[in-house]
């Protein structure tokens, strides 16, 4: 369980949240909506411990789960673990399992007493890891990740080298794996497929315990939620109901705030109409008049909140210098991490303002590639050639490019010496002007999302390449990037799971990945691009 009461929070100096009360008990399933920056992340965050509130008091019972929205980890304590021992770790199991086979390895290399040793050493840890439940852990365990898309092989992949997307589905499912009181889920279907997708809102469903979570996948918000918290102008405001509920109610509520509000206006309008006439009459009038001075004020402080109109980002990518007829080819790629490879003999060749998907399953390669065709990455094998008058830009689904510590305006001078005019200009078309000193690793996801597609607005390339720009936006802003790749005359190289975000782009081509098969895009590859 979780209580909040009075809770205030900032980004930076900025207030996000003010005097906000409200708790989460068994069986709550609550919807968290608002505007990318409104500062949804930053609740999730201090709701779970990561940070503390600037005001107010939090309570805790219980396990708590958290998933946080990036899709990087923390610095792994072991560098070796597999994705099926990070999961167990959710348990306490994962740790004495590795120790079991430390154990074993040393076994194999021993003789004599020392192996005797070794096996009363291996046995006493199997009986701890049997009474502890650990091989049917293990087994859910497996089922859990193989829920998410994590199975086969890649269950004994090392994390470390894992793509962001298979790191964040085995988080989720490490998490979701804990035997939790409470989940606290930040944007959980990023990097989801279809199937897995299904089988989380199935597993949200059935969960006994309270649940917090923040999502731009509506189907999961109705499916899964049976309340609504709502940001608003730094206030947090309760529906009852699933998010399609929460929208229509949420209009209606304003509607009727509008009445209200124009009643208000009409009825100080009218009365201040009396004032003027009558302030300067006789006495008795005045005296009149003043009382309705007093009322008027009385009645303007009780008027009602609107709130602000809500900001809408502009997205705009100037219209490029044109590359040679081919601005980027690769020949031969190869790239392998340890014993996994990844893919084999894989050729990239596209036109100057051709549109070009990577598509694939999950663990396919696609980041990989896209990584090594950024420069981000070296591959194993084969070569990129950069074409004539070709300048590269990069947009990375985990925000590399965005550094902690550094400002969001010290990130926009990095990449553009323009006048910082116009660098405010651009910041403020991604609804980014009130954050230019702060802090850029305390963004959001959306924001971060939002200031590296600002920096690639600024310098100017003529081929992009995206990978997953849409997951953390909201629907306005994602429509806004949309429309500005749309108009967009230089050339284009996507990977992206989002289908409607994919079949409204219309790419010219595809490539298959692992095998690096090319082809003509059509309607019926849209399952696919589901699927990845």
């Amino acid at each position: 369980m979780i209580i909040a009461r009075d809770v205030a929070i900032e980004a930076g100096a900025r207030p996000l949240l003010a005097e906000a009360s409200f708790s989460v008990h068994d069986g709550d399933k609550i919807g968290l909506v608002g505007p990318n920056g409104a500062g949804k992340t930053t609740l999730l965050r201090t709701l779970a411990g990561e940070l503390e509130p600037e005001d107010g008091l939090i309570r805790r019972s219980g396990i708590v789960g958290y998933l946080s929205q990036e899709a990087a980890l923390r610095q792994l304590a072991d560098e070796e673990v597999t994705a099926l021992e990070r999961v167990l770790t959710a348990r306490d199991i994962g740790n004495l399992e590795r120790r079991m086979e430390r154990v074993r390895q040393q076994m194999e290399e021993a003789d004599g007493e020392e192996r005797d040793r070794l096996i009363r050493r291996f046995s006493r840890l199997d009986d701890e890891f049997t009474a502890r439940g650990g091989y049917v852990a293990k087994a859910e365990a497996k089922r859990f990740a193989a829920s998410l898309g994590v199975k086969g092989d890649d269950l004994f992949q090392k994390v470390a080298t894992m793509s962001g997307g298979q790191r964040r589905r085995v988080e989720l499912a490490r998490v979701l794996f804990a035997e939790t009181d409470v989940l606290i889920l930040d944007e959980p279907t990023n990097h989801l497929d279809l199937d897995a997708k299904a089988w989380l809102m199935e597993f949200l469903a059935g969960y006994s315990g309270g649940l917090l979570v923040v999502s731009h996948d509506l189907p999961l918000l109705d499916a899964s939620i049976t309340s609504v918290l709502a940001f608003d102008g730094g206030t947090l405001e309760p529906y009852r109901g699933n998010y399609s509920y929460y929208t229509a109610e949420r209009t209606r509520r304003r509607a009727q705030r509008l009445r209200e509000r124009k009643h208000q206006d009409e009825k100080i309008a009218r009365l201040e109409e009396g004032i003027r006439r009558f302030k300067g009459t006789t006495e008795k009038m005045a005296k009149r008049a003043r009382s309705w001075e007093t009322r008027v004020e009385r009645l303007k402080d009780q008027r009602v909140e609107l709130g602000a109109k809500a900001r809408r980002i502009a997205v705009n990518f100037p219209q490029p210098e044109p590359s040679g007829r081919t601005p980027l080819k690769a020949g031969s790629l190869a790239k392998a991490f340890d014993h996994n490879v990844v893919f084999v003999d894989v050729d990239v060749d596209i036109d100057r303002g051709e549109r070009m998907i990577i598509m694939g399953l999950n663990g396919a390669g696609k980041t990989t590639l896209l990584r090594i065709l950024a420069g981000v990455e070296t591959p194993d094998l084969g070569v990129v050639e950069i074409g004539h008058k070709a300048t590269v830009g990069y947009y990375a689904q985990e925000h590399e490019q965005i550094v902690a510590g550094t400002t969001v305006f010290d990130h926009m001078r990095a990449v553009a010496e323009i006048p910082d005019r116009d660098l405010r200009t651009i910041l403020g078309h991604f609804l980014l002007a009130d954050k230019v000193d702060q802090d850029a690793g305390t963004l959001s996801g959306g924001e971060k999302t939002k200031l590296a597609l600002a920096q690639l607005v600024v310098q100017g390339d003529n081929v992009l390449l995206l990978d997953e720009p849409t997951n953390n936006l909201d629907p306005q802003a994602k429509e806004a990037l949309l429309g500005a790749l749309r108009q967009y005359r230089g050339t284009l190289l996507l990977v992206s799971h989002d289908t409607d975000f994919v079949e409204a782009l219309q790419p010219d081509r595809m490539i298959l990945m692992p095998d690096g098969e090319t082809g003509f895009f059509d309607q019926s590859m849209l399952d696919l691009v589901a699927l990845a």
